[in-house]
Order: C-alpha cells, then structure tokens, then sequence
C-alpha cells in the first residue's frame, strides 16, 4: 500500500493499571478493555476521528481538527466514568506522521504516547501545538502543568491538562511517566555542585538582603485562601470547592487588620505545582490557607489548614465532617480558627442576609460565580440562569441579587443585551441588595458602573464612594474609580487607584487588562503593552486583551504585529473590527472594504462606536462623526467608556462636531 503524510491530532488513550489489574482479576479486566473499545467506537466516529490501531489495553486515534479531538476526549471520559468506571488516561499532540499499511509512524506518534505516559485516570492531557489551537475556544479551559523532559525528545515539551469541571488535573508528583532518567555521571554532578557553590556563592549576599527586606515588607497579619482542593470521588464538585474556598475569602475580608489577596489572584496558582514560599512571595502574604473538600449528596469532610509560608509550618489544621445544611457555621469555625491562629480579634458572628438558609439555593450561588468569573458571553447567560434559580426558591437572597446584578451590567457594557434595558435589570438588582443588605459594597459598585456606563459622571462617582466606604479593600470599586477619572483625562490618579488594586489582587488578567487601558489612552505606550502582555501571561484568551495590544502596535506604526494580535483575539467583534484597521494599515484595501461593509451590516446597532473608530483611522472624518453621533444617540456603553483622548479618534479634535459631542457628554476638552 503507498505510504503518505499528514499533519494530525495524534490521541494516545490507555487503561491505567491494566497489567496489574489481568493479575488480579481477569474476568473484570475483560469486561473493560471490552467497554474501552465499544465506546471508542461509538463515540469517535462522531468527532470525525479515525481509530488507527488498538495496541493491548490502548489505542491510537488521529483527528483533522485540534478542536473535534478535545471534544471526542471529553465526551470519552465521560462515558468511561460512568459505571463500570474505566480508569483511562488520554494524551494528545498536533504533529507530522506517516501512515503506511493501515499504520501511523513518525516523532508525533511518539510525543503523544509520552504525554499520555504522564496522565492519572479521568485526566486529558496536551501539547502546546494541541493548546495553540484552542486557546480562543472558550469552552476549553486549560492549564500549565509545566515542562517535561521525555525520552528520545530532544528538547523538554510544556504540557496542557484540560481543567474544565468534572476533569481530573494531575499534581506534579502525580506525573511519572516516559521521562529521561536524571543523570547519574559522578564527574557530571560533581562539575554540576561545584558551578551550583560558586553560583551560590555570588548572590548569597544579595539574596539575604533581598530575603530580609522581603520579609520586613510582608505583613504579619496576610493571608491567601487557596482553591480547595476537589476530593469528591467524580470530582464533579469543583465549583462547591471553589466557592467555598471563596466563601472564607469573604469571611476574612470583613476583618479590617487583615490583609486579604483578592480570588483571582488566588486562583491563578489553582493546578500548578509551585511551593508554598513562592506562592506567598508573589501575592505578597505571610500565610496560606490551604484544604480539601469531599462531598457525598449530603454529607461533606472538609479539612482546612493554616500554613506559615516563610518555612512551611503549620499552624493549625483540623478535618469537619459534616451535613451540608451545616455548610454555615462549617464557614465561620474555619473562619475563627484562623482568626485566632492569626491573633486579630475573633470574628463577629455574621448575621448576613445573604447568606443562603437554603442548601440547594448555595449550590446554585456558588455555581453562577463559577461561571460569572469567567466573564465572556456564554458563561454570563449559564452563571444569570444559576442566580435566578436560586432567586426562585429564595427571593429575599442579596447574594442571589447581587449575582444577577452583575450579569445583566457586564452584558449590558459590552451590548450582549440592549443595553438600556441590562442597565436597568441591572440597577433594579443592585437596589435590591442594598435593600437585603446594606453592608454589601456590591449593591452600590455596581449601581455605579450603571450610572458610569449611561454618562452620570456624578452619580457613579457618588456610588463608588459609599463602596469604599464599606469595603475600603474592594479591588472591584478601586478598580471601577480608576476607570471613571481615566474618563475625564485625570490618568495620575487613576494609575494610582489602579496599582492599588493591583496590589490588593496582584495576578487578576481584568486589572492589569484596565491598567494597559489606562497607560495606553495616557500616551505611554510601552508601559502599556508591559501590562497588557502580563494579562496574556495570566490568560492567553482574556476578552480583548490581544485588540488592545494591537492597537498599541497599530499606533506605533507596526500593522503586522497588529494584524497578528487582533487574529488571535477571543472576542470576535473585536476580532473582526481589528483585521479591518490592520488590513487598511497594511494596503489590503479590497479586503478592507469588504470586511468593513460585512461589520457595518451585522453590527450597526449595537457596535456604532468601533465603526466610528474604524473610519477616524482611516481618515473619513464625515462618516467617523456620523457614526459617534449614532453611538451618543442609542447611548452605546462604550462610548463614555472610551471617548476621552481616544487615541484612534485624535484626528477628530479640534473639529466643531467634536467639541459639541464633548459638551453634551459633560466631558472635559482637555
């Protein structure tokens, strides 16, 4: 038969254990390699995946898209969950092979049977080649598990692990698999101690110096709540650990000698294999609090421990075991444990209506912010769905309330919705948690993004000021009134706000997303595509993270860079609206004009400001103004959001339209 070569997904799934498992019982281990193929072949027929060759208890499959084989992967652990539960493992690599004689050969094949080495059963593993593919997909959540070095691969591979729920991720002293052997040549690792003491050597004295001050600058009384870890036997529960996890954040937050990191920042260690030292020296903590949660329909173990991160030691840990309707006061003893453990004084008992009475109405809570944190379209509409079930059950819940209020204000910015209406969904939540609960600073932050996204300079000020002044740390309102005085040019103290908030949440992509805003719309350029590129560092996919670097590229006279960025942007209006600036940019005006002419007919309703962004760029001062005059009249969120010292509208100063459109805004000339 002719041989040929193709570039494909290679997919690498085996039954973990399977040898041990024919030594012990070989009926049973019949019955699942039995079940491993029925549902190989059943399933991967439906993502378009051709199943090569079964090789004892695994099997190659190969894939035309990077995207049907995640979704084949996934559908596959999910069957093989079910019971009788097959312990599978799944590693996956874009590459180059040969098929030959109904075979498949070549390095791909190879890399993919290495990174499956590495997997625990449930787990679905990647390359960075499968990870580059997908990375804008927003229904795929991947993380880092770090490099590895395999055998016979000449250079160490970064691996992915896919992390959306229900999905195992494996822990780095989880992961044995086909690796190089470490090296064990006595003149190699004398040579290799002898650069290390020299090396050592060096930078003793500035490490000890750095060491101190270091340590002088982290507080005493600082603490990061880590994810919980998800012990549940499917580990289907990741949201119930996550909120949890959460849920003590906010406990503390109330204490105000307690500097408390912020969730994101938290999370964003959530998978990696890092040590505790580290990961307190980056958020700028002297403690961790660290647990496991495994729940069974009503019962729940949690165990909890506060860690010094200086040298690691503990200092106290405790397991609970209890019935879920008790999820309360499990919060408020972990709470006050680590309270006391920290001598501050012990906290107050909270009497918070909102705090769920109801169990089933907390798991819906817990579960719409999951989805609410992750920010893009699709997830608002499931995390809104989860705050109005829970609303359902239990009408008088702030916290339901405050969840639906914040969904309805970020579709509302970014029109997902009309957003005069969203706003006023919006708002009418909002009043309902300050009603509920008055000690919220949710309710008044989010009436003040209202009012910022509608023009009321005054009154968005007004409510972020009562925020603060319930929750002087809320990096969310800090982050907010950063945002509202870049509106009226006043960029000193807002890169002021916005470094606070940093400070108080230092890795969360939306801030540093805001501070790139900041220092691009205050003419400094590079400082600004520092911050946003930190934002692709945190989320390589973050929501128009890749539009406003390319902006900056776009500005600084570099169109292919700019054409790259806005091609890998995730959010695909401002995708389409980018590649119609940069290919005017670059000259490719047909395709300029015939992109701009598809945008114009699909989205002259709801994005009016980037069309009058687009034809400012391009000179056409006419139609720039015609369509600002149409985002002012329809109130497009956007444009109060943006208009002052646009870089892309600067031509446009000066004009007498633009000093009208200024006055009617209440805005400053200068």
């Amino acid at each position: 038969m002719a041989s040929s070569h193709h570039l494909v997904v290679i997919m690498f799934a085996d039954i973990a254990g399977y040898t041990a498992l024919m030594s012990d019982d070989e009926q049973h281990a019949l019955e699942l390699i039995n079940r491993f193929k029925d549902e190989l072949e059943k399933i991967t027929p439906q993502h378009e995946g051709r199943i090569v060759q079964y090789f004892g208890d695994g099997c190659v499959v190969v894939f035309e898209s990077a995207s049907h084989s995640i979704d084949c992967a996934m559908e596959l652990q999910k069957a093989f969950n079910e019971a009788p539960v097959v312990p599978v493992r799944i590693g996956m690599h874009l590459g180059d092979v040969l098929f030959k004689n109904g075979n498949v050969f070549g390095d791909g094949v190879n890399i993919a049977s290495r990174i499956e080495s590495l997997g625990i059963p449930g787990s679905i593993l990647v390359s960075r080649s499968i990870r580059d593919q997908i990375k804008n997909k927003k229904d795929f959540l991947l993380v880092s598990l770090g490099k590895f070095d395999f055998k016979n691969v000449p250079e160490p591979m970064e691996v992915f692990a896919l992390a959306n729920p229900g999905f195992v991720v494996p822990k780095r002293e989880q992961m044995q698999g086909k690796l190089k052997p470490r090296p064990k040549n006595k003149v190699i690792l004398k040579w290799i101690a002898g650069l290390a003491f020299i090396v050592f050597s060096a930078i003793a004295v500035w490490f000890l110096t750095s060491q101190k001050k270091t340590a002088e600058s982290i507080p005493e009384k600082s603490i990061a709540v880590m994810p919980f870890t998800d012990m549940s036997e499917r580990k289907d529960q990741e949201y119930f650990s996550d909120g949890l996890s959460e849920e003590l954040l906010n406990l503390l937050t109330q204490i105000p000698e307690l500097k408390v990191i912020g969730r994101a920042s938290s999370f964003s260690f959530k998978g990696k294999d890092e040590d505790q030292r580290s990961i307190a020296q980056k958020l700028g903590v002297a403690h961790l609090l660290e647990g496991s949660v495994r729940k069974d329909g009503n019962k729940i173990r949690v165990t909890a421990q506060l860690i010094r991160a200086e040298d690691g030691s503990h200092l106290w840990s405790e397991s609970y075991d209890r019935k879920l309707e008790d999820i309360f006061k499990l919060q408020d003893d972990i709470a006050s444990a680590v309270v006391q453990q920290l001598k501050l004084k012990l906290l107050p008992t909270i009497a918070d209506a909102g705090s769920p009475a109801n169990t089933e109405v907390y798991n819906l809570i817990l579960q719409g912010n999951y989805f609410l944190e992750k920010r893009d379209m699709e997830s608002l509409s499931r995390a809104l769905a989860f705050y109005n079930k829970a609303l359902a059950i239990d009408s008088l819940n702030a916290r339901g309330w405050a969840g639906v209020a914040k969904c309805y204000n970020l579709q509302a910015t970014w029109s997902w919705i009309d957003p005069q209406e969203g706003y006023a969904k919006s708002e009418m939540a909002a009043k309902k948690v300050i009603e509920l609960d008055g000690k919220q600073a949710d309710g008044y932050r989010v009436l003040g993004a209202a009012k910022m996204g509608r023009g009321d300079w005054a009154g968005a000020e007004d409510e972020i000021r009562k925020a603060l002044k319930l929750e002087p740390g809320n990096n969310d309102a800090l982050r907010l009134k950063a945002l509202l005085y870049r509106s009226f040019g006043r960029y000193d103290e807002a890169i002021q706000l916005i470094k606070k908030s940093i400070e108080l949440d230092p890795i969360r992509g939306i801030t540093y997303l805001n501070h790139g805003l900041i220092l691009f719309y205050a003419n400094r350029q590079d400082e600004a595509i520092v911050a946003i590129k930190k934002v692709l560092e945190i989320n390589p996919a973050f929501p128009r993270a890749h539009a406003f670097l390319a902006k900056i590229y776009l500005l600084q006279g570099k169109p292919q860079l700019a054409y790259k960025e806005f091609s890998e942007e995730s959010d695909e209006d401002w995708k389409k609206f980018g590649l119609i600036l940069s290919l005017s940019a670059l000259g490719r005006e047909h395709e300029a004009e015939k992109l701009l002419s598809d945008f114009v007919t699909g989205f002259r309703n709801d994005r009016a400001y980037l069309i009058a962004e687009i034809y400012a760029f391009r000179g056409e001062k006419d139609k720039a103004f015609e369509w600002l005059e149409k985002a002012y009249k329809d109130r497009e969120p956007i444009i109060f959001i943006f208009l002052k010292d646009d870089p892309l509208l600067k031509n446009l100063e000066g004009d007498p339209r633009h000093k009208s459109l200024f006055r009617r805004m209440n805005l400053p000339l200068n």
